[in-house]
């Protein structure tokens, strides 16, 4: 226990004196609600004649740019983009705790200091899962400090389930164990921390893009103008069932769980998913998010197994 506690207490030393993470927090923290909530003044602005005719522009407005709505922001905008801000942080991450470690010829001089392996891997991946966790949290309080100053010039107010948007917080911080534990695998196999980034950022989803192609090839017969129809909904069924256990769809469940939640506020409706037309594209597939968990849990385990008996195994330089 002592080599683990004194392994976090060096990698957080390590970790406050980098710029990146300060440079990450501004863009999460500040960047992101600030410009958030220009745009709600710029739609307010816009669209407040539209309110005498019945649009819901106040509702628009609690949903996305209260101080609810720009953390539930902060929670699913990023689970949205392509690479994903979360994918960014862990790639960034990993490369400072195992890249720089062999990019500065360090892992001979940490491994005669500390020659415990598992308590100096289970130290930066605790190092790791903490700073992403303060990362989160500090977005949350963030968006309740812009969603109050927004309230001066928006008509905005706190309301909000903030202890069920809390906890998407914190199912979505668990979740980023499966890419941390990847992104460690890969840096420390390929020895080079520019190669494992881009690694972490787009191999995952070349995989399963791959992997969709070739299951639809596979799937795919000879088509006669009799079995058309019945090979399209075949197809459908392949490709509606392939994202159940993909890793991308499931690690940002928790992340894209409040956007169905707006959407059918906005819309006055529980919708389906059939009912959203093209509003459905853009939400994506929402899995439950305790088969979520169980895929992801899946994933971080075995991507942990193969992290740390290459680890204790494998010679480093």
């Amino acid at each position: 226990m002592s080599a683990l506690v004194a392994t976090v207490r060096a990698e957080t030393f390590k970790l406050l004196r980098k710029r990146r993470v300060y440079v990450l927090a501004f863009l999460y923290w500040v960047v992101l609600p600030a410009l958030a909530l220009l745009v709600g003044r710029l739609l307010y602005t816009n669209l407040r004649e539209f309110e005498r005719e019945g649009l819901p522009v106040v509702d628009l407005l609690q949903s996305l740019f209260s101080a609810h709505g720009l953390a539930t922001l902060a929670l699913t905008g990023p689970a949205y983009m392509s690479p994903t801000p979360y994918i960014v942080a862990v790639a960034l991450l990993a490369a400072l705790f195992i890249g720089e470690e062999r990019g500065q010829n360090m892992w001979k001089t940490v491994l005669v200091v500390q020659p415990d392996r598992t308590a100096v891997l289970t130290g930066k991946l605790v190092v790791t899962m903490g700073a992403l966790l303060a990362l989160m949290l500090g977005a949350f309080l963030s968006a309740i400090v812009f969603g109050t100053l927004g309230m001066a010039f928006l008509p905005t107010d706190l309301s909000g389930d903030w202890l069920g948007l809390l906890g998407l917080y914190l199912w979505q911080w668990t979740h980023l164990i499966a890419p941390v534990t990847l992104a460690f695998l890969l840096v420390f196999v390929v020895r080079s921390a520019v190669l494992g980034i881009v690694m972490v950022l787009f191999l995952p989803g070349l995989i399963e893009g791959l992997y969709a192609v070739l299951n639809t090839l596979f799937n795919l017969q000879p088509l006669t103008r009799f079995n058309a129809i019945f090979q399209a909904l075949r197809l459908q069924r392949v490709w509606e069932a392939a994202p159940r256990y993909f890793f991308t769809a499931n690690l940002y469940a928790p992340g894209r769980a409040p956007a169905r939640e707006v959407a059918n506020e906005l819309l006055g409706t529980a919708a389906q998913p059939q009912d959203l037309g093209p509003l459905q594209a853009v939400l994506g597939t929402t899995l439950p998010l305790g088969h979520a968990a169980a895929v992801t849990a899946g994933y971080a385990l075995a991507f942990g197994l193969l992290l740390y008996w290459l680890f204790r195994r494998r010679d480093v330089d």
